[in-house]
């Protein structure tokens, strides 16, 4: 078993609406984004050198978003945004494990004071997803052609299709290929913290993972192309930790995850 980001030979990148089959019209990947858009959203904040950067989240509950910790590490401030709004957070949250990079315990919690008011809000998996299991990913900016990588960012919600292929300790492994699934998509640059969905076995849509980077074995660079494969921290692995801290914080515990 690979032991993820000190792997000789793995070379990484963290990673916006990603790259897309070159045969597929792009408008495809933009309309399927749009269904995840109410809860899918931008995470921008300010380094403590004072440079925005920019990362991914999902909402999932009123005052709570899920994103990856290598996306808050950094920031000095940072905001939920939303179409309506602009949500300052003043609470973020990541795993004791959690030692810096990508790949290990890459996932945080994200508190804001004014809530959301969606109209609902996803469920986290029960853990029933399993391997070769469709999945989807979502995000925003930097996209491209699956043929040569990532090239322009543009700042729009987009989502396309991969397939579970393995895990590899706390992350899900997909392998970036054509015909693989029904929309072949990665994700690229920008993307950090976004969502990966799945089907549970009771046939709902739930939060499966975190997406975390995008990788291949060999020199770099990573351009989030066939050939290369992308990893998201399994959201099974820490609804332990997700309950501990927005349940306790959050009275009464409003998360999916915690009604059983």
């Amino acid at each position: 078993m690979r032991a993820l980001a000190i792997i000789a030979g793995l070379v990484a990148v963290v990673a916006s609406a990603g790259t897309i089959e070159d045969g597929i019209p792009d408008a495809r990947y933009r309309q399927y984004g749009e269904t995840f858009a109410a809860y899918t959203c931008r995470l921008v904040g300010k380094s403590h050198e004072g440079k925005t950067q920019i990362g991914t989240c999902t909402i999932i509950a009123p005052h709570w978003a899920l994103t990856a910790a290598h996306v808050v590490a950094d920031m000095a401030t940072c905001e939920v945004v939303t179409a309506a709004a602009r949500h300052p957070v003043d609470q973020t949250f990541k795993p004791r494990e959690y030692t810096g990079g990508h790949g290990i315990a890459d996932i945080a919690l994200v508190h804001v004071a004014k809530p959301f008011e969606l109209a609902c809000y996803p469920p986290l998996t029960d853990g029933s997803e399993r391997v070769g299991d469709v999945c989807t990913a979502v995000g925003y900016g930097v996209t491209g052609r699956l043929s040569s990588g990532f090239t322009t960012s543009d700042n729009m919600i987009r989502a396309g299709t991969q397939r579970l292929a393995s895990t590899e300790n706390c992350v899900w492994i997909c392998r970036i290929e054509r015909h693989g699934s029904p929309l072949p998509f990665c994700i690229a640059p920008g993307d950090s913290g976004g969502p990966l969905w799945a089907r549970a076995s009771d046939g709902r849509t739930v939060l499966v993972g975190v997406n975390s980077y995008t990788a291949k074995v060999g020199k770099s660079p990573v351009r989030s192309m066939v050939g290369e494969e992308s990893g998201h921290t399994r959201v099974a692995l820490y609804l332990d930790w997700i309950r501990e801290v927005a349940g306790k914080l959050d009275e009464p515990c409003i998360l999916a995850a915690c009604r059983r």
